[in-house]
């Protein structure tokens, strides 16, 4: 496959998973992948992670379905960080230079996602899956930015 088809493929791909998330409430990757393949599209986890990702795709509240989230302006992301840490996040741990961020299931990728908006030199860089986050921090800040994400005070 070329690089035309793969980005004709994926701009398919993308436009038929907002139709399904427009028209009926999904709340799991794995519900969405299922709706993907009804329509004949068959794709990887990780692919549609990074779909997810790419097209700012959010889980309501309230155990809605997958949302098109708009942009928010950089002073409202904390706030936004904030209320999805309090719905979303399980437990903060941390050693060394990592912080593991537990969460709901599925909402591991949206957590992330916001983390990486913020832009925080601490941070060098994050993983994400189901329901686990990895934060690699620069050498000497892990603890506190464990204890801000514990407090909900991003």
């Amino acid at each position: 496959m070329n690089e035309f088809e793969y980005e004709t493929m994926k701009k398919r791909r993308q436009k038929v998973i907002l139709r399904l998330i427009e028209s009926d409430s999904i709340t799991t990757q794995a519900m969405l992948k299922e709706r993907l393949e009804l329509e004949g599209i068959e794709v990887t986890q990780a692919t549609l992670s990074r779909d997810i990702r790419e097209m700012n795709l959010i889980k309501g509240a309230d155990g809605d379905g997958y949302l098109k989230s708009r942009r928010v302006p950089k002073h409202q992301i904390s706030h936004r960080l904030f209320v999805l840490f309090s719905m979303a996040v399980k437990r903060v741990e941390y050693s060394g230079n990592i912080i593991v961020i537990t969460c709901e299931p599925g909402m591991a990728a949206s957590v992330c996602a916001i983390i990486d908006e913020l832009h925080w030199s601490e941070i060098v860089g994050t993983i994400a899956g189901n329901d686990t986050i990895f934060v690699i921090t620069r050498e000497g800040t892990t603890q506190q930015l464990a204890v801000q994400f514990r407090e909900n005070n991003c």
